[in-house]
């Protein structure tokens, strides 16, 4: 697959193994996150993949990104993955308030221009019988309320809601929008978001294995490798034993 993608939140968890599973796959990646070290890494283990530190919270920034990747491969991206986020730990109740701001702009304004900016520079460059893609990654706590964590999971339920719309205003250019819905991943997430890692480790021995930023990769390069009249728009990933 001689494409060229941009994942984003590639310094860690789903998004750098996804940089990686693509770049394995024979894509050229244009991988980016907010840690410059961690990147720097992440190019170095894999020569297909080039990396930009950048702080996707401020408007405008993804498309500027995706215009880097072009010049930088000299061919125009035609896959993004969206895995940037961050979690809340907590109900409505015992959640931290001082946080809910940061979080919907983070996860929820944020992921909207990300999708704008996408969508945009994918529609002026379409090429008839040929295929975009763009994926996000959402979470299972996006369709089925949970009150674990519904400050972040109502994030997730807005994201979900606009993958759809933008799938429909897109399909007629050749642009597929699939949304992953993983459930619990091991990742540093949990421990970024606050969670207590007893409580954590508990659930994974009551519902696990949980799944590995491996297996969302391989999720992803399952869906960009489909025939150009193939579109898998929605799909829910859970262990084996987690029930809700």
């Amino acid at each position: 697959m001689s494409r060229v993608a941009l994942v984003t939140g590639a310094s860690s968890g789903i998004g750098r193994a996804a940089a990686m599973r693509l770049a394995e796959d024979g894509m050229k990646i244009f991988a980016t996150g907010r840690r410059t070290e961690a990147l720097a890494s992440l190019a170095i283990a894999q020569p297909n993949i080039r990396t930009h530190s950048a702080d996707l919270a401020s408007f405008g920034v993804l498309g500027q990104l995706l215009r880097s990747a072009a010049e930088a491969f000299g061919a125009d991206p035609s896959v993004v993955l969206l895995a940037a986020g961050r979690g809340l730990r907590g109900g409505l109740l015992s959640s931290d308030p001082a946080q809910w701001e940061e979080l919907i702009r983070v996860n929820q304004l944020s992921m909207m221009s990300q999708m704008r900016d996408a969508a945009e520079f994918l529609m002026t460059r379409s090429v008839p019988g040929q295929v975009a893609d763009i994926v996000i990654i959402g979470s299972t706590v996006g369709r089925q309320v949970s009150a674990m964590n519904p400050v972040y999971g109502a994030t997730k339920f807005a994201v979900h809601s606009l993958c759809e719309s933008l799938r429909q205003e897109l399909c007629g250019h050749g642009i597929r929008v699939t949304l992953i819905e993983p459930g619990f991943v091991k990742t540093n997430f949990q421990q970024t978001a606050g969670y207590d890692e007893g409580w954590f480790a508990a659930l994974e021995a009551e519902s696990g294995p949980f799944l590995q930023p491996e297996d969302i990769a391989s999720t992803v390069s399952f869906v960009v490798s489909q025939p150009s009249h193939i579109h898998l728009d929605d799909i829910r990933i859970r262990p084996t034993r987690q029930k809700a």
